[in-house]
């Protein structure tokens, strides 16, 4: 009678050793999809940024290719410079759709969550671009105003997903002798100057018929 008592117990003991050792897989298994969203795993990424000239308000990736989608943010030297993830950001695409995309545009100094005191690149350098996740999937690019807990990097091993490229910045000069003789004028200037001289054409031939 006692042996049988003592084997219930232990048969019961081992059920609940077993019970509170599965607990544990079962909490990981449920963070695992989100840790995939945020580039620990599954999803990967590849970015071509090439060499180019821009008159310093945005930037063009030749390719970015996102599995789950997400954005391409710009970042400046800072990010190697300083270690700063977060202040390096000075551009952000548009949410990209998973798979491939070409001729990327990335305006610059336009980022939810930072204030800028320059409107474009002063000078020449290297910039670099970074894919990253829409991991609340939004379609906005949280990564800056959230202090990078939300829409981090896609990974590759333990780096993140980038390629950088030297960037030459066009005198704003050359901006108005790319349009020509009206280069740099806008064209509700020009559409209003078309209206002044019709005005005087109009009044001159007033004027003529007047005296004839």
């Amino acid at each position: 009678m006692r042996s049988t008592k003592v084997a219930a117990v232990l048969v019961v003991a081992l059920c609940v050793a077993g019970t509170a050792a599965a607990l544990p897989t079962e909490s990981v298994r449920s963070q695992q999809p989100q840790q995939a969203q945020q580039g620990v795993s599954n999803p990967n990424a590849t970015l071509v940024f090439s060499e180019q000239t821009t008159n310093g308000s945005v930037v063009r990736l030749n390719t970015a290719t996102l599995s789950q989608g997400g954005f391409v943010a710009i970042h400046d030297t800072s990010l190697t410079a300083n270690n700063s993830t977060v202040g390096s950001v000075i551009g952000v695409s548009q949410r990209l759709s998973p798979g491939p995309h070409q001729d990327v545009v990335v305006p610059l100094y336009a980022v939810d969550g930072r204030n800028f005191n320059d409107s474009r690149l002063a000078a020449n350098g290297t910039l670099v671009a970074m894919a990253h996740f829409d991991s609340n999937d939004n379609g906005e690019f949280d990564f800056v105003a959230t202090n990078g807990s939300t829409d981090g990097p896609y990974v590759e091993g333990v780096r993140a997903v980038t390629d950088n490229a030297s960037i030459s910045v066009r005198p704003a000069a050359d901006d108005a002798a790319d349009g020509g003789i009206l280069g740099g004028v806008g064209p509700i200037a020009v559409t209003l100057a078309l209206v002044v001289v019709l005005a005087l054409l109009g009044g001159a031939a007033v004027v003529a018929r007047r005296r004839q």
